[in-house]
């Protein structure tokens, strides 16, 4: 039994990255290449190092928590009003900036993730297309799919733009408010910066900052990255580590949300966290701990509302978590 817990523990090392190389640090090296196993307690020691957050740097409070009535919560947005609206199961709620459900609306398959636009309406990822809602939850559209492998995760949306990540076809997707498509972020071009996304697992998410400009989550590369409107590379911030300033593993951030300020909000599964950091990317601080989220959790969405409320998909209590900062 014991050997299996240990062979549990070197797999999260691994899903960690770095993780494997502090413990072989404690153990000589043989001739044959061979670390010695390192013993349990160990590795609990050494995966306890990175649960641990100093709480200098925790600047948030939990001031509510929303329940869904989901048994499986997995997308949460903001529109007009503050309103919360959520995605789980086969259904979207919509609740009150208090919290309060004020309407539940069927869906015809499992949703995989939602935006809201300015004008309150609602775009639903439904695994490879999209239903498009008006902010009272009545269907107005639905568009169908935009290649062959379709898996969207994320979307967002403006006034004029509606952006799909496709984690099937490793693109994102631009579209105009009618379902037409204007192009894509991701596809191999001339120009530098252009090129398929490396999207190791299905958390591949795409925000617009407050000038409508889209932000993708580059999770094979730890990292965020911002395009010009001719679709070429225009700015990225981020890189891999177990430290507290950079992201965890091989597909991390695995939700990010933008600030009124500029500022990021990101979310990252394996050893989940919350943390804020400057529009440049420099840590301000954490939000929320792994010691603050059940064990193996992922699918940590996250959203902004007016008043800079941060809200927190928690899959584990199928409810929407609400920080402030301190």
């Amino acid at each position: 039994m014991k050997g299996i817990w240990i062979a549990i523990a070197l797999f999260f090392a691994v899903a960690c990255g770095g993780l494997g190389y502090m413990i072989a640090k404690r153990k000589p090296v043989y001739a044959s290449g061979q670390i010695d196993r390192p013993k349990a307690a160990e590795v609990a020691d050494v995966i306890d190092q990175f649960l641990k957050v100093d709480p200098k740097l925790i600047i948030a409070k939990e001031a509510a928590r929303f329940a869904t009535g989901f048994k499986e919560l997995r997308g949460v947005a903001v529109g007009p009003e503050d309103r919360i609206y959520a995605v789980g199961d086969k259904a979207m709620v919509i609740l009150g900036s208090d919290g309060k459900q004020l309407k539940k609306v069927d869906l015809d398959k499992p949703p995989t993730c939602l935006a809201v636009g300015p004008d309150a309406t609602v775009y639903i990822g439904l695994m490879d297309r999209i239903q498009v809602l008006d902010g009272e939850g009545s269907k107005k559209a639905t568009w169908p799919k935009s290649g062959p492998s379709d898996w969207i995760t994320s979307i967002a949306a403006t006034d004029k733009d509606v952006f799909v990540a496709d984690f099937g076809n490793k693109v994102v997707v631009r579209y105009d408010k009618d379902g037409k498509i204007l192009g894509r972020l991701g596809e191999a071009g001339p120009a530098a910066g252009t090129g398929k996304f490396e999207i190791p697992s299905p958390y591949f998410d795409v925000v617009v900052d407050g000038s409508g400009k889209p932000w993708v989550a580059h999770t094979g590369r730890n990292r965020l990255e911002t395009f010009k409107d001719d679709g070429t590379l225009e700015t990225t911030w981020g890189r891999q580590g177990n430290d507290i300033e950079g992201f965890s593993g091989c597909c991390n951030p695995s939700h990010f949300a933008i600030r009124k300020d500029g500022s990021f909000v990101t979310a990252e599964k394996g050893l989940p966290r919350i943390k804020v950091h400057r529009p440049g990317g420099e840590l301000v601080g954490v939000v929320a701990a792994p010691k603050d989220f059940e064990k193996g959790i992922h699918g940590l969405d996250v959203a902004v509302d007016s008043k800079d409320r941060i809200l927190v998909v928690d899959p584990a209590t199928s409810s929407v978590r609400v920080y402030v900062l301190n």
